[in-house]
């Protein structure tokens, strides 16, 4: 299976940010899946609040769109919206368009970041529901969002699942040591479990880029550095079968000490 991930600077034009994704999931038409960064619909500012930006996941403009590029390119595209809560809080919610634009997966962030000089529990809901498991290409994958990467027991419920691929739109802010956390997250995700792990994250202003791919042995096997652009790996279900015969821990883990 091929897989992309874009990697996206955000424009304060909610209509440029989508053209831009359109753009993006063009570029990435020979892969299976593409994934595109959280906050697509663009960036809370002093003089726009995220509610302004959130729509319906399924029948808002944005959302059919991006349903609609996913059928003309025959793609799987997964993307990181501010979804209506009706209120003046939105759920900021992962969703996932199959080849044929049908809404095949849908994710409401579980871990606000509440952290460092953000606090999204001020903008945002929160939920309880654990992150999905959805098909594509015949790899089955995870989905969590940015900030869930610090938090291993949502991938070892994915993996107990049966993913084989985290897909993790971010948008990861940048700052002191917050790319090598990122990696060395992304990079111990993918090894406890034995799995892939695909970070979109936004670049520019306040966030860091360098979306990548990390393979089952914890090795990063892709990365974008700074800038826009689109990366493509291929997810290799006979390495991954192979390292799990290797370093089988899924097979030794203990639940019965939990």
């Amino acid at each position: 299976m091929k897989a992309a991930a874009a990697q996206i600077t955000l424009s304060p034009s909610k209509g440029e940010n989508l053209q831009k994704a359109i753009n993006m999931i063009e570029k990435a038409k020979d892969s299976d899946l593409v994934v595109l960064p959280e906050m697509l619909m663009g960036k809370r500012t002093d003089e726009t609040e995220l509610y302004q930006l959130a729509e319906n996941v399924e029948e808002g403009h944005f959302a059919k769109a991006l349903a609609l590029a996913a059928k003309e390119n025959n793609i799987t595209v997964c993307a990181c919206l501010w979804e209506d809560s009706g209120s003046e809080r939105v759920f900021n919610t992962a969703v996932v368009f199959s080849p044929e634009g049908k809404l095949i997966s849908k994710y409401r962030k579980l871990h606000l970041f509440d952290a460092f000089t953000v606090k999204e529990s001020d903008h945002m809901l929160r939920v309880e529901s654990l992150p999905p498991v959805f098909n594509c290409g015949g790899v089955s994958c995870g989905l969590s969002i940015c900030y869930d990467l610090r938090f291993p027991e949502i991938y070892r419920s994915l993996v107990k699942r049966g993913a084989e691929l985290f897909v993790i739109p971010a948008a990861w802010y940048g700052g002191e040591r917050k790319v090598e956390h990122m990696q060395t997250l992304l990079s111990a995700r993918a090894l406890e479990n034995t799995s892939y792990s695909l970070i979109s994250n936004v670049c520019g202003g306040d966030f860091c880029g360098n979306s990548a791919t990390f393979a089952p042995f914890g090795e990063m096997t892709d990365n974008l550095g700074d800038d826009e652009g689109l990366l493509t790996c291929d997810i290799s279900l006979k390495y991954l079968k192979q390292v799990r015969k290797t370093l089988p821990c899924l097979v030794n883990f203990r639940d019965d000490i939990l």
